[in-house]
């Protein structure tokens, strides 16, 4: 008898498997689907960070860049008034970028426990004008400068070049740099013609570099083209000061400790590029914009006509007698009178003087009698001997172009600098101001000596902007005699039509910044952007939160308002 067997159970079995299988199969689908979800969660949310983050950027460029039309603002209405742009906290530090005075969210200040915050507060974003102070090095100015304040470097005598290489370039025994090779392989890559200096460089020497290239033989287009000639490292064209806010951070005084290098004196060596620029250009104009009356124009009516809208009858009677006369002015210092020839000191040395008619200076050069010399060779001696020995050259002595004295006074002074001229020129190249330039810079003007310059930084820091807003300052003060000031005023200013403007856009509510520097000329009340450059490569450098002056090696920023 046959029995048919039932197999259920391998049936059953069977089943389990299956549907074993399919169960793991969906865990590994919803895994599988699960960190597809997380992974486009964060990609999503990585976009939106990205995103916010362009935002926020865009936001804070907008702001930075509202920085530079305030600016720009204040140039057209108060460009004559230092005051106004030079160090103003009222009106361009933490300037509200939508103009509501909101305090908003203060960002929390890392290395301060009293720093807090409300997180109900708006968020307020802002900007700051931010520029280094030439007479406290430990702090930052809220303002701006005119490219006058720096070295021009198409322009720069040899005598400068060395006297700025001595004072700022640091020498140690076991890194010394050879000011000689700087100075002649800078005037050589400037200047026409294929034969070196002694000491510098042409196509010959660029040539053997890898890759090789050509001296330039003209003017400088920018700065950093200095990286480019013999002799000029990164280190010398730019320094310690590795993010250029002008301050000496902890970074740049702990030796080999962090990036970048330093030699951790205490000191902050800012390389060549903070005292040159190649826009130090001034128009020839007054104050308020307008041109200046020239005062050897050959219509004499107008001249006139012109004068008695500004000065007082005496100025003016003695104007058009000189021009009727036929003499014309050299200066407009002949309005007033001719001061004693000064004193020679003899410790310095003998040097002849010769009496000008005008405002012509005289220096006298040593030579051999004995030995013929090209006025090349004598030049290069004297500039040698000048600058390693710190000898400035005595005032020239002057004298009236009238037997009458003139009729102006140092007090009618700050107005006849304004507005008189004898330069048919519209603009002047290369002037130095010395109501901003770092002692570096004002060492360009050779025929001062060491004390004088000193007597310049001490004096104007007791001065207000508005005090020193003409270079009278110098002769009002009694700072220079009336010999040396007329020596040096066609080499000076206290303006410009170029500025460097530094703005930094920031929020209170987060940590983003953004920096810019833009060089503004200023044609009349016409803008023009002449160079553009963004610094955020650089770092933030800048808590501006606070008030912005010299970090602690411990990271302190500072006390804030």
């Amino acid at each position: 008898m046959t029995r048919n067997f039932r197999r259920y159970p391998c049936r059953a079995s069977t089943t389990a498997r299956r549907s074993g299988f399919v169960l793991l199969i969906v865990l590994v689908m919803i895994v599988l689907l699960s960190l597809l979800a997380a992974g486009y969660t964060l990609m999503v949310r990585s976009h939106v960070d990205t995103v916010e983050t362009r935002i926020q950027s865009f936001q804070l460029r907008q702001a930075a860049e509202a920085g530079v039309w305030r600016a720009v603002a204040t140039l057209r209405d108060q460009q004559g008034d230092l005051s106004a742009w030079y160090n103003n906290p009222d009106n361009f530090r933490a300037v509200p970028f939508d103009g509501a005075d909101d305090e908003g969210i203060a960002t929390i200040d890392k290395s301060s426990e009293a720093r807090t915050y409300d997180p109900d507060a708006k968020p307020v974003i802002r900007y700051s004008l931010i520029a280094p102070d030439p007479d406290d090095p430990d702090k930052v100015r809220y303002g701006f400068t005119g490219e006058c304040a720096r070295l021009d470097l198409n322009s720069a005598t040899e005598l400068q070049l060395r006297r700025l290489f001595n004072a700022v370039i640091p020498q140690t025994t076991e890194d010394s740099v050879d000011i000689n090779i700087l100075v002649d392989s800078l005037l050589d890559w400037r200047e026409a013609g294929d034969t070196p200096r002694p000491n510098g460089a042409k196509d010959a020497w660029y040539s053997q570099l890898d890759p090789p290239y050509r001296a330039k033989k003209a003017p400088f287009s920018t700065v950093d083209e200095l990286l480019l000639v013999r002799g000029f490292e990164g280190w010398i064209v730019y320094g310690e000061d590795y993010n250029q806010n002008g301050l000496l951070d902890p970074n740049e005084d702990d030796g080999d400790e962090t990036f970048p290098f330093d030699d951790g004196d205490g000191k902050l060596f800012q390389g060549l590029a903070r005292y040159f620029t190649i826009w130090s250009q001034e128009m020839n104009v007054s104050a308020d914009g307008r041109p200046r009356i020239f005062l050897n124009q050959q219509d004499t009516e107008k001249l006139q006509t012109q004068l008695e809208e500004e000065f007082d009858s005496d100025i003016v009677s003695y104007v058009m007698g000189v021009r009727s006369a036929g003499k014309t002015f050299n200066s407009v210092m002949n309005l007033l009178p001719a001061p004693p020839p000064p004193e020679i000191d003899e410790t310095q040395g003998q040097t002849d003087t010769t009496t000008q008619p005008g405002d012509s200076d005289t220096t006298s050069q040593p030579a051999d009698e004995n030995q013929e010399i090209t006025p090349e060779e004598l030049a290069d001696q004297i500039a040698e001997i000048q600058a390693s020995e710190n000898i400035s050259t005595p005032p020239p002595t002057y004298a009236n172009l009238t037997e009458e004295d003139p009729p102006g006074t140092v007090e009618d002074l700050p107005l006849i600098l304004d507005r008189l001229t004898v330069q048919p020129s519209p603009y002047f190249q290369g002037r130095i101001d010395v109501s901003a330039a770092p002692r570096a810079v004002l060492g360009g003007l050779t025929e001062l000596s060491d004390a004088e310059v000193d007597a310049i930084i001490q004096a104007r820091k007791e001065l207000s902007p508005a005090d020193r807003s003409s270079p009278a300052w110098l002769l009002a003060n009694g700072v220079l005699d009336e010999n040396r000031f007329r020596q040096i005023l066609d080499k000076i200013t206290t303006r410009a039509s170029m500025y460097r403007i530094e703005s930094v856009g920031y929020a209170d509510h987060h940590g983003v910044i953004e920096r810019i520097m833009v060089i503004l000329q200023m044609r009349g009340p016409i803008p023009q952007v002449i160079y553009y450059r963004n610094l955020n490569g650089l770092g933030p450098a800048y808590t501006p939160h606070g008030d912005e002056q010299r970090k602690t090696r411990t990271g302190g920023s500072g006390s804030s308002n």
